[in-house]
């Protein structure tokens, strides 16, 4: 720290700006200022104003002690000049150098104090540190006992309901096997049965497929007969028809018996259209 004489503010060192004048104790005019100034001014790589700022703050409390030292032994070594040349001064150099004795005693006894304390705390720091850890240990192998359990007890789950499944899966799949031989050993049944079943109507169709073409050929004789007797009726009538005419030409010719032979072009046509309308009508 310094007092600076144009503010006349405690400031820090790092604070410090060249061409400003410091007093930091007895004869020490511009201390920190000369050092500014050779850290930013010296002719070999000189310092910034940002580089000499950011000094080790370590360093420059050493400095700053080293600094101090000097100043009290440079002090300490006039007074005893002074205390020679003055008769008394022997005598209150005596009594200082007792007094420094006891000074260095009682810092002494402070530091003494001050590592007694140090010591005391250091232990009770390690202590708990200990006493913390050695809880944390506790509590790491618990949780890990209970992980370690809750893995077991979920395996043993897993295991359980994979077993569970298993089985299931099993009884499943053996009653959809029983059930699917069942039904196919019903359908293989079912169908020797429509086989039989369509065997028996295949024979049965081929008989009366056979039947019917008997049938079909009876009934074409039956019709060819029918159609001789027909057609040799229709002759003995037209004859008949004929032979009533030719005794008895006054009766007349009956118009719903073809004639043997035409007398005009118009029978011709008549009976030729009979004839096609037959073709279509079996009931003329």
């Amino acid at each position: 720290m310094a007092i600076c004489f144009d503010c006349w503010k405690l400031v820090k060192i790092t604070e410090v700006k060249p061409k400003k004048v410091y007093y930091n104790g007895w004869r020490r005019w511009g201390y920190e200022s000369d050092i500014w100034r050779r850290l930013t001014t010296r002719k070999y790589n000189p310092l910034s104003e940002k580089q000499a700022c950011g000094i080790n703050p370590d360093i420059e409390e050493l400095l700053r002690k080293e600094v101090n030292r000097y100043y009290k032994k440079k002090d300490r070594y006039r007074l005893k000049a002074d205390a020679i040349v003055i008769p008394e001064g022997a005598n209150t150099l005596s009594r200082l150098d007792g007094f420094e004795k006891q000074l260095k005693e009682r810092e002494a006894s402070l530091k003494q104090k001050e590592n007694n304390i140090k010591n005391t705390i250091e232990a009770q720091v390690a202590e708990e540190r200990k006493r913390l850890k050695d809880e944390y240990d506790a509590l790491k192998i618990h949780l890990e006992n209970d992980y370690n359990k809750c893995l077991v007890d979920m395996k043993q789950t897993t295991y359980s309901f994979k077993y569970q499944l298993e089985n299931q899966h099993k009884s499943c799949s053996a009653n959809l096997e029983r059930q699917y031989k069942t039904r196919i050993s019903a359908l293989d049944k079912a169908n020797a049965e429509k086989v039989k079943e369509i065997g028996k109507l295949s024979s049965t169709v081929l008989q009366l497929k056979n039947e019917k073409k008997d049938l079909k050929k009876s009934a074409e004789h039956k019709y060819k007969d029918l159609d001789d007797i027909i057609f040799a009726k229709d002759l003995k009538i037209i004859t008949l028809n004929d032979q009533l005419i030719s005794f008895n030409p006054s009766v007349g010719r009956d118009g719903i018996i073809e004639p043997s032979t035409f007398i005009s072009f118009y029978d011709t046509e008549f009976w030729t259209e009979k004839w096609e309308e037959a073709k279509d009508n079996l009931s003329i």
